[in-house]
């Protein structure tokens, strides 16, 4: 992988890696099709599937152009081939919604392929799941931020179901995550009636059980550069959780309800005199159209909510990921 130093025209794209591959696959692999198998399915050409990976770890939009050199042999100087060739489509704007590093260092990528490839297979498959989310939702932020807010908590859910948590009673689990209606269930009934009640919603608390345990365990902290306090988050973590926990209210509602998201979380963050963009709305109330939110239901801006699941990602990824010898690593990430 080597810096392509493209330099692109306003408002248009331009290869800033070049990527070289060998294949070791088999001469003639045909997946078997005695039954339907979908547990390593990516629907990603190799190197896209490394285009996602790059992309959750330097915390910038990257996509793939395809394929524009075959080599036939070590010796090759390549021959063009540009049939799987295509430039990715992206509209740029002045003021973006999701602010992303312009410049990274190559060196802030060594490491991580190694890393990468120390995973088991299941471990593997669902990082690039998490990544492409993650990618994705960079890549259609400034055009769609709904939707990047649905792949960021999606991102972040792919990775909670590896560490599910571990068992608990369904009655437990709804005391620890909905505590006041678990209360009005022992008024209403007694044990057995949460219990009865607990065993229905099991699938649901467990969801977002394990994701805001994910959240809890891997968060990255608050960010190096900071607007100034009033529109900071705070990153203790009961404010935090519950900040977290509205964030997963809006999109299950986005896609349960069709409630669109608050439109302060969908808007261009202030940067004040520092230019570090505030980290969440700094107005005591909003209004849009016939809806209006107060500053308590605004937790945090889309890229806040993306430093928190690019951080939650890498670091879980660190402690997964064994070297060579079976010792794990510890390995600090950057985060832009």
């Amino acid at each position: 992988m080597t810096n392509s130093f493209g330099f692109p025209e306003k408002g248009r794209l331009a290869p800033v890696l070049a990527l070289y591959l060998d294949d070791h696959f088999p001469p003639f692999n045909v997946q078997p099709m005695d039954k339907t198998d979908v547990t390593a399915w990516l629907n990603l050409t190799l190197e896209d599937e490394i285009a996602c990976v790059l992309s959750l770890v330097a915390g910038i939009r990257l996509r793939s152009g395809g394929q524009v050199r075959r080599f036939t042999d070590a010796a090759s100087r390549g021959a063009p081939e540009f049939l799987r060739h295509r430039v990715p489509e992206w509209t740029a704007t002045e003021h973006p919604i999701y602010p992303v590093p312009e410049k990274i260092g190559m060196e802030s990528l060594d490491g991580w392929m190694d890393r990468y490839l120390a995973l088991d297979c299941e471990d593997a498959v669902a990082l690039v799941r998490a990544a492409r989310q993650f990618r994705d939702a960079l890549w259609v932020a400034d055009t769609d931020p709904e939707l990047a807010w649905l792949f960021l908590v999606s991102a972040l859910e792919v990775i909670a179901q590896r560490e599910a948590l571990s068992s608990a009673s369904p009655a437990d689990l709804l005391r620890q995550e909905k505590p006041d209606l678990a209360k009005q269930l022992l008024e209403a009934g007694g044990e057995a009636h949460l219990e009865a009640v607990a065993s229905d919603l099991v699938g649901v608390v467990r969801a977002t059980a394990r994701f805001m345990s994910f959240v809890k365990t891997h968060h990255p902290g608050p960010p190096p550069k900071r607007p100034e306090v009033y529109a900071q988050v705070d990153w203790s973590w009961p404010k935090l959780r519950k900040a977290v926990d509205q964030v997963y209210a809006y999109r299950s509602e986005r896609l349960h309800g069709g409630v669109p998201f608050p439109s302060p979380l969908c808007q261009v963050p202030f940067a004040g005199h520092g230019m570090t963009a505030d980290e969440r709305p700094s107005f005591l109330a909003s209004a849009a159209g016939n809806a209006a939110w107060l500053a308590k239901d605004l937790p945090m801006h889309l890229h806040t909510f993306g430093y928190i699941a690019r951080g939650c990602l890498l670091n879980w990824w660190q402690k997964t990921s064994r070297s060579a010898d079976g010792n794990e690593e510890s390995v600090e990430a950057t985060m832009s």
